[in-house]
Protein backbone atom coordinates (compact mmCIF):
# COMPACT_ATOMS: atom_id res chain seq x y z
CA UNK A 1 0.00 0.00 0.00
CA UNK A 2 1.38 3.12 -1.44
CA UNK A 3 1.52 6.21 1.26
CA UNK A 4 0.37 9.80 -0.08
CA UNK A 5 3.58 11.88 -0.96
CA UNK A 6 1.95 14.67 1.68
CA UNK A 7 1.50 13.15 5.13
CA UNK A 8 0.68 15.83 6.49
CA UNK A 9 -2.42 15.87 5.15
CA UNK A 10 -3.19 12.54 6.55
CA UNK A 11 -7.04 11.91 7.73
CA UNK A 12 -7.48 12.64 11.37
CA UNK A 13 -8.83 9.09 12.84
CA UNK A 14 -10.64 8.41 16.55
CA UNK A 15 -7.78 6.00 16.58
CA UNK A 16 -4.78 8.29 16.47
CA UNK A 17 -6.37 10.23 19.26
CA UNK A 18 -7.22 6.46 21.32
CA UNK A 19 -3.49 5.49 20.84
CA UNK A 20 -2.23 9.23 22.22
CA UNK A 21 -4.51 9.34 24.72
CA UNK A 22 -3.55 5.88 25.68
CA UNK A 23 0.25 6.82 25.46
CA UNK A 24 -0.07 9.08 28.38
CA UNK A 25 -2.38 8.05 30.49
CA UNK A 26 -3.02 3.93 29.39
CA UNK A 27 -6.67 4.26 29.22
CA UNK A 28 -7.96 3.83 25.99
CA UNK A 29 -10.83 6.30 25.69
CA UNK A 30 -14.04 5.14 23.89
CA UNK A 31 -15.26 6.82 20.62
CA UNK A 32 -18.55 8.14 21.54
CA UNK A 33 -16.15 10.47 24.03
CA UNK A 34 -14.30 11.55 21.08
CA UNK A 35 -17.36 12.48 19.18
CA UNK A 36 -18.72 13.95 22.55
CA UNK A 37 -15.75 15.89 23.03
CA UNK A 38 -15.47 17.17 19.08
CA UNK A 39 -19.38 18.38 19.76
CA UNK A 40 -18.50 20.60 22.58
CA UNK A 41 -15.91 21.89 20.59
CA UNK A 42 -17.46 23.10 17.59
CA UNK A 43 -16.02 20.16 15.48
CA UNK A 44 -17.75 18.47 13.07
CA UNK A 45 -19.27 15.04 14.05
CA UNK A 46 -20.69 12.52 11.32
CA UNK A 47 -23.51 10.80 13.28
CA UNK A 48 -26.98 10.06 12.41
CA UNK A 49 -27.95 10.59 15.96
CA UNK A 50 -31.10 12.68 16.83
CA UNK A 51 -31.39 12.42 20.62
CA UNK A 52 -29.12 13.13 23.39
CA UNK A 53 -25.91 10.97 23.36
CA UNK A 54 -26.18 7.66 25.84
CA UNK A 55 -22.82 7.64 26.79
CA UNK A 56 -20.79 11.44 26.77
CA UNK A 57 -17.74 11.91 27.78
CA UNK A 58 -16.75 11.38 31.69
CA UNK A 59 -15.54 15.16 33.32
CA UNK A 60 -12.67 13.46 34.18
CA UNK A 61 -11.78 12.44 30.92
CA UNK A 62 -12.61 15.74 28.85
CA UNK A 63 -9.67 17.96 29.42
CA UNK A 64 -7.07 14.74 28.62
CA UNK A 65 -9.35 14.42 25.13
CA UNK A 66 -9.14 18.07 24.23
CA UNK A 67 -5.45 17.92 25.35
CA UNK A 68 -4.96 15.01 22.74
CA UNK A 69 -6.69 16.97 20.24
CA UNK A 70 -4.54 19.84 20.49
CA UNK A 71 -1.61 17.90 20.34
CA UNK A 72 -2.76 16.19 17.10
CA UNK A 73 -3.77 19.64 15.42
CA UNK A 74 -7.57 18.93 15.77
CA UNK A 75 -7.90 21.74 17.52
CA UNK A 76 -5.61 25.33 17.70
Amino acid sequence: MQRSANQGSRKKRYKDLQDHVQAKIRRVVQTCWIADRKEANGLRVNSRRIGPRVKPCPPQYAAVIDSAMRDLGWLD
